[in-house]
């Protein structure tokens, strides 16, 4: 631990912050934080391979809102497995849980069959594309008027 300037012994926490501490928020984003770290890491080694590597030196891979992440991966079964393996030691480095089983995995190309594989390797189900997120249509095609028809309602 560093205060002041000056390098402390490092302790070991026993007990979590409880719901509710002020202080839950800030450790959270530390944490979350690392694991951007991780992967900006991984993708500097070439270990990770983003979307849109053709406009952004190695791609996006990693989008992080206050209670979700988005992984961004360019189809490449072996640089899935090392985002996988990441994910893993991020668990075991921060104490959190990833749950599998609340993920999923959308195809941008429609690929069913490459989709079930990586459904299968990260342990989650697959939905096909076009989806909502924060209750706004994400599609890979023009978004039309009757798209956003639901949305005008909930002023």
């Amino acid at each position: 631990m560093k205060a002041n300037n000056q390098t402390g012994p490092y302790f070991v926490s026993y007990k979590g912050v409880r719901q509710g501490d002020p202080l839950s928020p800030i450790l959270f984003n530390f944490i979350a934080d690392y694991l951007a770290r991780m992967v900006r890491h991984a993708q500097q080694n070439g270990m990770l391979i983003g979307l849109a590597d053709h406009l952004v030196p190695q791609g996006v891979v990693i989008l992080q809102y206050p209670d979700d992440t988005i992984i961004c991966l360019k189809e490449d079964l072996d640089k899935a497995r090392n985002m996988k393996l990441l994910l893993y030691i991020y668990e075991i480095m921060s104490g959190l849980k990833i749950n599998f089983s609340k993920s999923e995995v959308i195809m941008l190309n429609g690929d069913t069959a490459v989709g079930l594989r990586y459904a299968e390797l990260f342990d989650c189900q697959i939905v096909s594309f076009s989806i909502k997120y924060l209750g706004v249509p994400v599609s890979p095609s023009r978004l039309h008027v009757k798209d956003w028809v639901p949305l005008e309602g909930k002023k």
